[in-house]
């Protein structure tokens, strides 16, 4: 359950979330293109391009390192028996080539499309560099796919990149109508899509550009990317795409359908796997805020609403809603807590008292304000204002809120800085398995997936699912991994004694090793509580994760990637950890302050006990806790050696780690500070 904390109430959030489920504050994360400006000139690993082809593996154009020959073959082997494949695949295996590599060999035979899911834009544009270097020696193609805000050139230029999809998707619709039918008001991108196509198509098979390349590429020959992508992926035999278009029922919907529709077979190999589950979690979860309630009711006074119910107007509705909510906040969240688990029914009932009418009697109602929306939307439409109907955007909320009250979502009020909310957390997304039950074979691969058994039984993967785990074939003697006993940050050995320690360990730690130095604590509070204290005892220069301040935090983040004797102080499980990789000097030590368990939460709650009745006792803390919290550390330890030269050490000043030393392959210290000294003296 991969995810950041939020920098406000400290509760968990997932990496598509933008507002926390919690307290409803927008996540500050850095942007795709802030982390990209570190992770694109990443250095890799030495790759020897091969001389001829290689007839076990035809489509890798490296000469194989340790391991890979066995990766390929396993995935193919795989694919060719309608099995899935979830694998665990150290760094240096090079996961990207050799999925790449299998995939191919095995869609070339059979026809289908691969698509290849990423969470982030740098992610796509290493497999668009592989597919360059494939292309030497085989005959293939690949495009990378992004949302219309991030493609559209029109709407950014114009500052509406930032409208919801199903609004600007209205706005497309509307100028490319005026185009085609050659009046006033149209896209001058969409009018030269025909007569540049080949031109583009051309410029993807030469170049295998990535996604800012192409965007540019298609905005110089006057194009719009967005739409000459719906075409050209059609014919390509790779398309990247980010997660939401597989997770997003509408928008893969409309994916498979410029793919070439349902006909066409598809391979889908899922890069850092492990951040899907939680992904497709957030992606059905919703909320209904006093903002929403608020602007609906705002709306009304413009709109003429007739009674939808005898006496009743689309207003009244919409003004109890927000005195239920608060009703419901006051008479059950207690001081000093932000939430409260509602029981079954708790809003409709009261909505159906108030007004005397049944459970069927409320859908239709709620239908009705549904069509109010869009009869206003139809209105704003004929003006050439294709806004989304706040009256409809709540109506859908409601509705969407009706159909929750399953074993599958906990519904729940919960309050923040900016009032009383509904949020309904989905706790078992069945759409994204039903999806991935239906596919004849699939990779699923990370570099921390493990436990395997955890993914395929969440994941509702076939029983003939085939569980892999290959190690880093860099040497071993380059890491090392150690932990001390005597300090903990366990909540109730947590006082001002124990605080003290730590930080007095932290401080000598990074004293004593002139490298750079990366310290990850397990939540924002704990990092700016022991700041003053490690300002005064670190004597070295110091650089700092800002909570709701990106530009600050990257500026100080490349200062100290440029350096070669600083620490960065950061949050264990945000981008840091694991989205930015320091080759070489930008990183060789590592310090992890406390395991970093999840906030608890009503969701974390309702999760452990699923868990626990679907696959025993204990399964429920080990899946929502314990293994989400190991994942976050191994990455954030694997952020050190990212090619077979690096080297690196690792810290963890918590004494609960014995209970996982195992799986981080660490080893007891009685004097880490020694351990360190020793360690790059002999480097």
């Amino acid at each position: 359950m991969d995810g950041s904390f939020c920098s406000n109430c400290g509760s968990m959030v997932f990496p598509n979330q933008k507002k926390c489920g919690s307290c409803g504050r927008n996540i500050d994360r850095p942007s795709e293109q802030g982390l990209d400006q570190f992770t694109a000139g990443s250095v890799q690993p030495k790759k020897k391009f091969v001389e001829k082809e290689n007839p076990e593996a035809p489509f890798l154009p490296y000469e194989p390192r340790e391991m890979q020959m066995e990766i390929i073959a396993d995935i193919r082997r795989a694919l060719d028996e309608g099995r899935h494949i979830v694998m665990e695949s150290g760094t240096g295996t090079g996961k990207t080539i050799v999925s790449l590599a299998a995939g191919l060999e095995h869609a070339k035979r059979t026809g289908k499309r691969i698509v290849y899911l990423t969470r982030t834009i740098s992610q796509s544009d290493q497999v668009m560099r592989e597919l360059k270097a494939i292309s030497s020696i085989k005959h293939v193609s690949g495009i990378t796919i992004t949302g219309r805000n991030k493609s559209c050139p029109l709407f950014a230029k114009e500052g509406m990149d930032d409208l919801p999809p199903n609004v600007l998707s209205l706005m497309c619709d509307e100028r490319k109508r005026k185009s085609m039918n050659d009046d006033r008001g149209g896209c001058r991108f969409f009018e030269r899509i025909k007569a540049e196509v080949n031109n583009v198509m051309g410029f993807c098979l030469r170049e295998f550009p990535t996604s800012a390349e192409l965007d540019a590429h298609c905005e110089k020959a006057g194009v719009c990317p967005y739409e000459m992508k719906k075409i050209l992926m059609k014919e390509m035999d790779v398309v990247v795409a980010p997660y939401v278009h597989i997770l997003s029922e509408d928008i893969r919907t409309n994916f498979i359908a410029n793919l070439g529709g349902e006909e066409v077979p598809l391979l889908l190999i899922v890069d850092e796997a492990h951040n899907i589950i939680d992904a497709a979690r957030s992606q059905e979860s919703f909320s209904i805020t006093s903002k929403m309630i608020e602007a609906a009711a705002e709306e009304c006074t413009v709109t003429q609403t007739a009674e939808i119910l005898s006496g009743v107007k689309t207003e009244d509705i919409i003004k109890y809603l927000k005195n239920a909510v608060r009703q419901l906040a006051t008479e059950n969240i207690p001081f000093g807590k932000t939430e409260f688990r509602l029981g079954k029914d708790a809003v409709e009932n009261m909505m159906m008292k108030r007004f005397g009418i049944n459970h069927s009697e409320l859908n239709t109602l709620i239908e009705d304000i549904i069509s109010v929306g869009e009869k206003r939307m139809d209105a704003m439409a004929d003006k050439g204002d294709f806004s989304i109907s706040e009256i409809y955007t709540l109506g859908v909320a409601m509705k969407d809120w009706m159909m929750s009250d399953n074993d599958r979502y906990v519904r729940s009020v919960k309050t923040s800085e900016n009032g009383e909310y509904l949020f309904a957390a989905c706790i078992d997304p069945s759409d994204i398995v039903t999806f991935m039950q239906e596919q004849n074979g699939a990779v699923h691969m990370s570099g921390t997936l493990q436990p395997l058994e955890q993914y395929y039984k969440i994941m509702g993967l076939p029983r003939n699912t085939i569980a892999r785990t290959y190690p880093s074939p860099f040497p071993k003697e380059n890491r090392s991994v150690v932990y001390v006993d005597d300090v903990t940050t366990k909540y109730d050995k947590r006082d001002p004694e124990m605080m003290t320690r730590i930080e007095k360990k932290i401080a000598v730690l990074c004293n004593v090793v002139d490298k750079n130095a990366l310290v990850f604590f397990s939540s924002y509070k704990m990092m700016k509580d022991m700041r003053p204290s490690l300002e005064a005892d670190i004597d070295k220069p110091l650089f700092w994760e800002e909570s709701g301040q990106q530009k600050r935090t990257m500026r100080a983040l490349e200062a100290f990637r440029r350096g070669s004797n600083g620490v960065f102080f950061s949050v264990i499980g945000g981008s840091v950890a694991e989205g930015i990789d320091f080759p070489g000097e930008e990183l060789c030590f590592t310090i992890i302050v406390g395991i970093p368990f999840p906030p608890p939460s009503l969701e974390q709650k309702a999760m452990s006990e699923m868990f626990d009745a679907r696959y025993g006792p204990g399964m429920g803390w080990k899946f929502t806790n314990e293994v989400p919290a190991v994942r976050k550390m191994r990455q954030a330890i694997g952020r050190m050696i990212r090619n077979e030269t690096d080297y690196g050490m690792a810290v963890i000043l918590d004494s609960r780690t014995s209970e996982y030393q195992r799986q981080l392959e660490a080893v007891l210290s009685k004097n880490p500070v020694r351990d360190a000294v020793d360690f790059f003296a002999k480097r």
